[in-house]
């Protein structure tokens, strides 16, 4: 098997373990647990009360690439952008050139069940999950964009996570679609019920790769039913206990950068290490009644720094 392959496939399993929501990972090694910490050093904001705002500034831009018109760009534009993408150099021309060039047959979905519009928000922040066909060969994959906005209100930050589609997936569910069972039930969580959903994912987390507890995990915070997008997983949580403790599954470090949430979702943005490597994870987490009940993910493997096209690093 050609190493090229190897890779694709520990990405998506490494995909499978961040998928966290029904992990059952085999225990974590004596090396590992020393330097898996439990994490609560990861940055959250709360409330929504900037959400129009930094709506309004992201669709100014979008708007003004559109009519290439780089003055009304520049002006959602904070003084210091920086860009946190594998794929795009620092500041805002590299922006306006991946805005104002795309090439033929480039298309972008954007996932509107996240939010209205979209967009799930949190504080300062605003996230995207898309399906994009970047028009040069790659073929279709799925995107997570993390956003900031300055005090200003301007856009000021950027972060994404690009992982390949798969042809199909063992639960037979879409990658980035949500089921129907949730959507079409949906509930209205104030703050402190957002808040308490953070809480829960980042528990998980902890307990279930940085605690080395999958099983444990899984029976505190994830409901029997949970429902799978990661393409290698079946349907609930037996499913992923069976999968990690087949051996298949590295153990696992888990950094978390950044959690936001918004009504039952919750998105953790995190550094993921073990021992084939670094990689950086979208975790999007539904949360019911204290339960995680759906999971999707995108992970990237982060390249060496002397392939970055910036000095900001991923994370």
């Amino acid at each position: 098997m050609s190493k090229t392959i190897m890779k694709k496939i520990f990405k998506a399993t490494l995909s499978t373990v961040v998928m966290a929501s029904s992990i059952a990972l085999v225990p974590v090694s004596a090396q590992a647990a020393e330097v898996c910490a439990q994490d609560i050093s990861y940055i959250s904001d709360r409330g929504h009360e900037s959400r129009e705002r930094s709506l309004s500034v992201l669709q100014a831009g979008f708007k003004a690439g559109a009519a290439k018109d780089f003055k009304a760009f520049m002006a959602i534009a904070s003084d210091s952008y920086v860009q946190h993408s594998p794929d795009l150099a620092d500041g805002w021309e590299p922006v306006w050139g991946l805005l104002t060039n795309r090439p033929e047959g480039f298309s972008s979905k954007t996932k509107t069940w996240l939010g209205p519009h979209g967009f799930l928000d949190n504080g300062s922040f605003l996230v995207m999950f898309r399906e994009v066909n970047r028009g040069d060969g790659t073929g279709p994959s799925k995107i997570v964009d993390l956003m900031r906005f300055d005090s200003d209100g301007k856009y000021s930050e950027h972060w994404d996570i690009r992982q390949a589609l798969s042809e199909k997936t063992v639960s037979g569910h879409s990658e980035t679609e949500a089921h129907t069972q949730f959507t079409d039930n949906p509930v209205n969580y104030t703050q402190k019920e957002e808040e308490a959903n953070k809480k829960t994912v980042t528990n998980f987390l902890n307990m279930a790769f940085n605690g080395g507890e999958i099983d444990q995990a899984l029976e505190k915070y994830v409901h029997e039913d949970y429902v799978q997008h990661n393409p290698l997983i079946a349907d609930g949580k037996a499913a992923v206990s069976a999968a990690f403790a087949s051996g298949k599954m590295p153990s696992l470090c888990y950094d978390i950068k950044y959690v936001v949430s918004q009504n039952d979702l919750v998105v953790a943005y995190s550094k993921v290490t073990s021992d084939q490597g670094i990689s950086a994870v979208a975790d999007i987490l539904r949360v019911r009644d204290g339960k995680l009940v759906e999971h999707w993910d995108v992970i990237e493997s982060v390249p060496a720094d002397e392939d970055m096209p910036h000095t900001n690093g991923m994370f």
